[in-house]
């Protein structure tokens, strides 16, 4: 059976901790309200330089630990300081929810719940509410209750979040996971119910633009080129890219235009949020700097077909060819109609509208 890259990948991606914390607030906050929680152990992780544009360290003090899932581990009763070593500024997240486990091995956190990333520790989802994590990573349908949390607005300058409104070309935005919070997306922590892929073109003027490898992902690393037996449009790019620290349910592993939708929690996903989090605006006139006028339009299709209405409530679903197009009459005389790069999931996907379970 052909592997698509990303359940590939999923076997070299980054270990995952889950911390119960109390929460006073999400993005832009320097501390949080609670009382520091007795630990039992003093982890300092390793300093981290790619995400935030300045160099972070976070320090762990936690009294509970145990595996959740095929490679998380749940912590309780934390304390969390987040560091921005060029400033000294810090930020304090201070945890209170212990958890239980069952003779099942899922794992049952009765408070607020943060997800950090090891061996960074770097903090980047906070859950709110009740968890229960299978011992198979399956997430309870408690846990729909989530949001993106940015260590580097924590410590460091404002993000933002405005989408750019400038001419092309648009490379990924800065403060990833503030702009994932932005577009309503949650970081994946669990086992995928969905994964499948669309196609989209950007074309301004008659040219191409490129859709930029690691929207949707948090410090985006380029694996290099596939292995030889992987031949999708993904892998015929050179470079393969995934998120060191997060991915969220809609990513680009590579600069083919490939939108994959990967979800470990259940939601409808569309063209809006995707263009929220790469940080570019879309509207029904605009594409980034781009507005219909002066005899000239700005269009979205879908398989070949003209979108009526807001093109940022179009759905997301499994082989679609998306074209957002800016030009004058002649620009839309051809159209894409259809993806031929090679889809990652030939078959088909799961999970999805009228796919099988995955």
């Amino acid at each position: 059976m052909r592997m698509s890259w990303s359940v590939f990948s999923a076997g070299v991606r980054r270990l995952l901790l889950v911390v119960g914390v109390a929460v006073a607030g999400l993005l832009g906050v320097a501390s949080f309200s609670a009382a520091d929680p007795p630990g039992t152990a003093v982890v300092q992780g390793t300093v981290d330089t790619g995400l935030c544009g300045f160099p972070i360290q976070v320090t762990l003090v936690d009294g509970q630990r145990t595996r959740a899932g095929s490679n998380a581990l749940v912590t309780g009763l934390a304390k969390v300081v987040v560091t921005n070593l060029d400033t000294g500024k810090t930020a304090t997240v201070n945890a209170s929810s212990p958890f239980t486990t069952d003779s099942l091995g899922t794992v049952h956190i009765w408070g607020d719940d943060l997800f950090i990333i090891g061996p960074s520790l770097l903090p980047f989802e906070v859950t709110k509410g009740p968890l229960s994590i299978t011992a198979e990573g399956v997430l309870s349908s408690s846990s729909d209750n989530a949001e993106a949390i940015d260590p580097c607005a924590l410590v460091g300058p404002a993000p933002v979040l405005t989408p750019a409104t400038t001419p092309a070309p648009w490379g990924l935005a800065a403060n990833a996971l503030s702009h994932m919070a932005y577009a309503g997306l949650i970081p994946i922590v669990g086992a995928l119910i969905r994964h499948d892929h669309e196609h989209l073109d950007v074309i301004v003027n008659g040219q191409a633009v490129t859709v930029p490898a690691g929207i949707g992902m948090a410090e985006p690393f380029d694996f290099g080129p596939c292995s030889p037996f992987f031949s999708d449009g993904d892998c015929a790019t050179g470079s393969i890219f995934d998120g060191l620290v997060a991915d969220t349910p809609l990513h680009t592993h590579s600069t083919s235009g490939i939108i994959h939708v990967e979800t470990d929690r259940p939601g409808v996903f569309t063209l809006g949020q995707f263009f929220d989090e790469w940080g570019v605006r879309l509207n029904q006139n605009c594409v980034g700097g781009y507005c219909t006028g002066g005899g000239k339009e700005m269009r979205v299709y879908v398989n070949g077909d003209r979108v009526a209405g807001d093109p940022r409530d179009l759905v997301l679903t499994e082989h679609q060819e998306i074209a957002v197009i800016y030009g004058g009459p002649g620009a839309f005389n051809s159209v894409p109609s259809t993806y031929v790069g090679g889809w990652p999931d030939p078959g088909g996907g799961c999970g999805g509208a009228g796919e099988p379970s995955c």
